[in-house]
């Protein structure tokens, strides 16, 4: 080993010597491997103890290159798979936010295409709104036109007759009263509305008028004339009476009084029948025993008969109340003769209540409900003929256009 280092650190070039032959002898620089060598050959010993040092070294330095490598790969293996999750990380949140933006951007086109639909729709109602108030414009024109027209008959009217409206109210009222008379037979209500119509023609102070109201005097005058009794007052006390039959006593069966004879057997020759009876009534009584049975005396009426009775009173007050308000005097008084003359066969005559509901039925029976209309107010065509003529006079000449 030490020959090998030997060689090389001897021998010379063999060009360099081949070269220059002539040149002067120079004594050749040392070299570091000369230097090497030198010290080797010098010291043996040193290089062989230095040897395993370096060794050791190199593999210390070896193993500090591998962990410190293997540091660095691992180190980069980490960061590299760091950099995989946050690229993986990022593009999810990137395609989060894209499916958001396009759902809010879906969300978006949908609400504006239904602001268009409405905006359209809006748009029609206005069209059609606008349309109406242009008709209602043209309505009004032609309703502001009639009503000028109509202004313009009135102030006419008025000018020629201040008051006329006077006379159709007047007009109207006795329409009313004569439906109020023949329809519902309310006497006092139709005089009420004459009396209104005739404050109406005085309060136009119309001299030609006084034939009108001469006619209508006539009427009321009429109308106090009719019968005044009240029928509602007649057929409400029929109506009470009603209440009072099945209070009403029966004729019932009397038991006459038991009489004793007491008396002596007289001295008359001319009594000997009843001296003659007495001792023979005195003879079987001493023979003959017997015992007295009492029991309930029977009424003269059964009692079939006496609820008969009551049913034919009650039939014929009601006959008669219906024929009050029908206002049918003939029926009315047949049917209180039938219930006079069930009340006086059937009842007990003699008792108070049917003393007292006896004069009741017949002061009722006494009252004349009998009303006489007249067939028609001769005031109404008189008044009818003059607000005619007087709307012909208004009209006939052209003056006011309908």
């Amino acid at each position: 080993m030490a020959d090998n280092t030997d060689k090389p650190t001897s021998s010379t070039p063999a060009g360099s010597a081949k070269a220059s032959p002539a040149s002067p002898v120079v004594s050749p620089k040392s070299t570091p491997a000369d230097k090497a060598g030198d010290h080797k050959k010098a010291s043996p010993k040193a290089q062989t103890s230095g040897k395993p040092a370096r060794t050791g070294l190199l593999w210390l330095m070896v193993v500090l290159n591998f962990i410190l490598l293997t540091g660095v790969l691992g180190a980069g293996y980490w960061g590299w798979l760091q950099w995989q999750q946050l690229q993986s990380g990022q593009t999810q949140y990137i395609e989060g936010q894209q499916s958001k933006l396009e759902q809010q951007a879906q969300s978006n086109l949908a609400l504006t295409d239904d602001i268009t639909q409405k905006n359209r729709g809006m748009q029609a109602d206005l069209q059609q709104l606008a349309q109406q108030m242009q008709d209602t414009a043209t309505q009004a024109q032609l309703a502001a036109g009639q009503s000028k027209a109509n202004e313009q008959i009135i102030t006419s009217i008025a000018g020629r007759r201040p008051a006329d409206w006077l006379l159709a109210e007047a007009d109207f009222l006795i329409r009313m009263a004569g439906r109020k008379l023949w329809l519902e037979h309310d006497v006092k209500t139709a005089m009420l509305m004459l009396q209104s119509a005739d404050s109406r023609l005085q309060d136009l102070d119309d001299p030609s008028l006084l034939p009108i109201r001469e006619r209508l005097a006539q009427d009321m005058q009429g109308l106090q004339q009719i019968n005044p009794v009240s029928l509602s007052s007649v057929a409400l006390s029929l109506g009470a009476l009603l209440q009072q039959v099945d209070a009403l006593p029966l004729v019932t069966f009397a038991r006459p009084d038991k009489v004793e004879d007491n008396a002596d057997v007289s001295g008359s020759a001319n009594d000997w029948r009843s001296n003659l009876a007495r001792n023979w009534r005195r003879f079987t009584e001493d023979f003959f025993s017997f015992r007295k049975k009492q029991s309930d005396v029977k009424p003269y009426l059964s009692e079939q008969q006496q609820w008969l009775a009551k049913e034919q009173l009650r039939l014929a007050l009601l006959q008669a109340q219906g024929a009050v308000m029908k206002e049918n005097v003939t029926l009315y008084q047949q049917a209180m003769q039938n219930a006079l003359r069930v009340l006086i066969t059937d009842f007990d005559t003699q008792a108070a209540a049917v003393i007292q509901f006896t004069h009741s039925l017949q002061n009722l029976s006494d009252t004349d409900i009998e009303r006489v209309y007249p067939g028609q107010f001769s005031v109404a065509p008189a008044l009818q003929d003059l607000i005619q003529q007087r709307m012909n006079d208004v009209f006939s000449n052209g003056d006011a256009k309908p």
